[in-house]
């Protein structure tokens, strides 16, 4: 540990800011969390100004009912065991028509309302430069649960991982503001404060998302984190992001950045480096995602501040606990502890 502060971050607070040390609590809220990461990114290659990108109108279709919608999303997605095997090595899937285009136009639709209450803004079509974040909306929106609780989502997940039964570490809109810069190399290793490798995040979009827009882009295979896995977190300044950058550029890794069309899902392991760039679109890069983790898992023995405030997600429970409180469901398969 430094004890003497070398560095600063305008948005860290208390003693977050006073040292290099990242094993301590986080002393903000979620959206402050948000906030501060995004500073990690390198955007010294973005071009200043230059005008966004305006999309096309997404084409009006029937919006399906509450009930349509978690039927649709109670009926299993059918893998094959090339996909599976694919996940497990590339550590990222994308599978196209998880969702129908209406379900993807009236999750959307929550979704705007529910940070536009939550913010104050207008989180689409807006040009504030932000990521907002709203996590827990499962607990709120009835429409919102069943994306979230969702048996075809979590089995998807379950068989991807190749366990029996997941829970619910917590479910999260993402919306990238027209103009927000990029999202700093990572991977969930770091933010989820779990004593296991058996964790997915289903990163669900609410509209088709273009390159202009930064679709979620995957440094594979998934044993890319072994080049990275010494170079020392900064919660300063971008260096980790550059580092991480460079490391991938020397060794040659091949990065998946592609757009994402209406409907398809990324599945991403919790080792899985990832990255996003910036949203140079008129339109917000709205994303519902869930995470999910094998039943049984423990918290850590040390979160650290890159967790953030995880307490709120496994209420009542320690670190070396097992992280089973009643927030955190299991997913798969259904109605498993009502069973026990």
């Amino acid at each position: 540990m430094i004890n003497n502060r070398t560095h600063s971050n305008e948005l860290l607070v208390g003693e977050n800011a006073l040292n290099s040390d990242i094993n301590q609590s986080w002393e903000q809220d979620n959206q402050a969390w948000w906030d501060w990461y995004v500073t990690l990114a390198d955007n010294g290659g973005m071009q200043d100004g230059g005008p966004l990108v305006e999309l096309p109108t997404t084409p009006n279709v029937d919006l399906p009912t509450n009930d349509d919608v978690a039927g649709e999303l109670d009926v299993p997605y059918e893998l094959t065991e090339d996909q599976c095997l694919a996940f497990r090595k590339e550590g990222f899937i994308k599978l196209p028509a998880v969702l129908s285009p209406g379900a993807v136009a009236r999750l959307r639709q929550e979704l705007i309302q529910l940070l536009g209450k939550t913010f104050g803004v207008s989180p689409d079509g807006g040009s504030n430069d932000r990521f907002l974040s709203l996590e827990m909306m499962w607990l709120e929106s009835a429409l919102i649960r069943s994306y979230v609780l969702s048996p075809r989502i979590a089995k998807i997940s379950a068989d991807l991982l190749g366990v029996k039964a997941v829970r619910l570490y917590h479910d999260n809109a993402l919306s990238k503001e027209p103009g927000c810069g990029r999202t700093p190399w990572h991977y969930d290793d770091h933010h989820f404060p779990l004593a296991t490798n058996d964790v997915v995040t289903a990163w669900i979009p609410a509209q088709p998302i273009p390159v202009a827009m930064g679709p979620l882009a995957f440094a594979k295979p998934l044993s890319v984190f072994e080049l990275v896995k010494d170079i020392e977190f900064n919660k300063f300044d971008t260096s980790y992001d550059k580092q991480v950058a460079e490391a991938f550029e020397a060794n040659g890794v091949n990065v998946e950045d592609g757009p994402f069309a209406v409907g398809e899902v990324s599945f991403h392991h919790n080792l899985s480096f990832h990255t996003a760039a910036a949203n140079r679109t008129t339109q917000s890069r709205i994303v519902l995602a869930n995470t999910f983790y094998a039943d049984g898992a423990r918290v850590l023995e040390q979160p650290t501040m890159v967790s953030g405030d995880w307490q709120k997600f496994i209420p009542g429970v320690g670190p070396g606990d097992i992280a089973a409180s009643k927030l955190n469901p299991i997913c798969w398969p259904p109605n498993a502890e009502r069973k026990a």
